[in-house]
């Protein structure tokens, strides 16, 4: 009879603890869950106006300030597709403003969420631009980009531009 108590006692201990185990890590997941949650949310707020308020700046330009312009725009940028970016921008862009006298407008028209995590995320960006030349005749362009963010030292910075 002592055997037997003793082992009831012991099970019940048994899946006391499992119980309590159980709830920890059930208590745990809800946790992390709503703040995974929340930061999706965070980053939802924080990159559809900076998508909107940035684009304009990457894409718009005037031959007689390009080099500055698209320099500032630079900042926006994550450090690896700040180099292949800078790469472009020296190699085609600058010298084709300065030859042809471009200037280009960009305007966003609107701007959707794709994907949101906590320390990157996605939008889609409607983007309409207007190119002038020398020739006076302006060209008009619309664009749907897709514009992936990335989160370094705690700032949203653009780390992939990609025509849709």
């Amino acid at each position: 009879m002592g055997r037997l108590r003793s082992t009831l006692s012991l099970l019940l201990v048994v899946v006391a603890t499992a119980g309590i185990v159980a709830l920890g890590a059930i208590g745990g997941a809800l946790y992390w869950g709503r703040v995974l949650v929340r930061a999706q949310q965070a980053t939802r707020d924080a990159l559809i106006p900076m998508a909107a308020d940035q684009i304009p700046k990457v894409f718009g330009y005037d031959y007689q300030t390009v080099e500055r312009s698209l320099g500032d725009a630079a900042n926006y940028l994550t450090p690896e597709y700040r180099r292949e970016f800078e790469d472009r921008v020296n190699k085609d862009i600058i010298p084709q403003a300065r030859d042809r006298q471009v200037v280009a407008q960009a305007n966003v028209v609107g701007v959707g969420l794709l994907d949101a995590q906590r320390d990157s995320g996605s939008v889609l960006v409607y983007m309409n631009r207007t190119i002038t030349d020398k020739s006076r005749q302006p060209a008009y362009d619309g664009s749907r980009l897709q514009v992936d963010y990335q989160k370094v030292d705690g700032h949203w910075l653009i780390n992939y531009i990609r025509p849709i």
